[in-house]
């Protein structure tokens, strides 16, 4: 369980499935994006995430695929310290412009346990080793 809190209840983030991962967020103000433009777009919520979960910010599939609408930073990170507003920065990967209404939904919301395990450094050479080991993009694709 995590709190939102709004400023409008307009923006108040809602599932439309109740089996929907993600909580669509909405755009807390209107904007208009020229093709290659960039908006920061406020969403009207503050969001207390418990210790031990991540949010993540997605774009909405439906944006993305029909209109070119993405956001820039492809997924927005949401630490459990964070009590800032959440902003959305959309970018319009499209030829045409786009003109986002006040309340739109605008991106997704995803809540997931985050595993936080002590990092430790350790010499290069002592790296373990495994069946792939330095297999990169397209790797396992060559064959």
């Amino acid at each position: 369980m995590f709190l939102i809190h709004v400023k409008d209840e307009e923006c108040y983030p809602m599932r439309q499935h109740s089996s929907d991962a993600g909580l669509d967020l909405k755009a807390a103000k209107a904007a208009t994006l020229a093709p290659g433009a960039v908006e920061v777009l406020p969403t009207g919520i503050h969001v207390e995430i418990p210790p031990g979960y991540v949010g993540l910010v997605f774009a909405r599939s439906g944006l993305a695929s029909k209109k070119g609408i993405n956001l820039r930073n492809s997924v927005g990170v949401i630490d459990s310290g964070y009590r800032g507003e959440i902003m959305c920065a959309l970018v319009n990967n499209g030829s045409w412009e786009y003109k986002i209404n006040k309340y739109d939904r605008i991106a997704q919301l995803v809540v997931i346990p985050c595993l936080m395990g002590d990092v430790y450094g350790v010499p290069f050479e002592n790296l373990s080793t495994t069946d792939r080991d330095e297999g990169g993009f397209g790797h396992t694709g060559d064959k």
